[in-house]
């Protein structure tokens, strides 16, 4: 942001330029155009003779145009860009949402319940970045997190309402019939919260 000061405000557009080329707004471009024209008038009336109230007038107003630019140019220039793609973004969000709600279901089974973690079947349940609740999600749930035919889904519910639940993934992998197969790839989106009849 001393650049201009420093330079004489010949330096003064260089600010201006490197917000232009971070950002590629018109604005930064005519605001660097203009304050380069003004250096070189600086330039032009350092080397002549002349004497005139005039090249100081411009020299002060370059000087007080390429701080200004500077100033409002320093969030464009350093502010790091996220380019990161939006769906890698979405993925990100949801795996910490996940996180976020398997700490809630771990510390917190009866505030877990009250808030329908992994219960994409309730309206308005908490955001839980796609986590479902073995335990408590109807069929249809499970099929939209878990992807299983509607006939698995179906089976797996009214197998686990006849046991009134389970106490974990590892029992019901155990003691629920199902090729154990069908969980795999799964863990990281199942939980298990104590069981609710319905």
């Amino acid at each position: 942001m001393l650049l201009p000061v420093l330079s004489f405000t010949i330096l003064a557009w260089v600010p201006a330029a490197q917000a232009w080329w971070r950002g590629r707004s018109a604005g930064w471009l005519t605001t660097a155009v203009g304050l380069l024209l003004a250096s070189v008038g600086v330039l032009y009336g350092m080397g002549s003779d002349r004497d005139g109230a005039g090249w100081g007038l411009l020299l002060i107003g370059n000087g007080i145009g390429g701080v200004a630019a500077a100033v409002m140019a320093r969030p464009v220039v350093f502010n790091k860009r996220d380019d990161t793609d939006p769906a890698i973004r979405g993925v990100l969000r949801d795996r910490e949402r996940r996180t976020r709600a398997r700490e809630i279901a771990e510390s917190d089974p009866s505030m877990a319940l009250e808030l329908n973690i992994g219960r994409p079947d309730v309206p308005g349940a908490y955001a839980d970045g796609g986590l479902i609740d073995l335990n408590n999600a109807s069929a249809a749930g499970i099929v939209r997190v878990l992807g299983w035919t509607t006939t698995t889904a179906e089976r797996f519910v009214t197998e686990r309402d006849t046991r009134r639940g389970y106490a974990s993934l590892t029992e019901i992998v155990a003691l629920s019939g199902f090729d154990p197969r069908t969980f795999d790839g799964h863990a990281d989106r199942i939980v298990v919260l104590p069981y609710r009849p319905r």
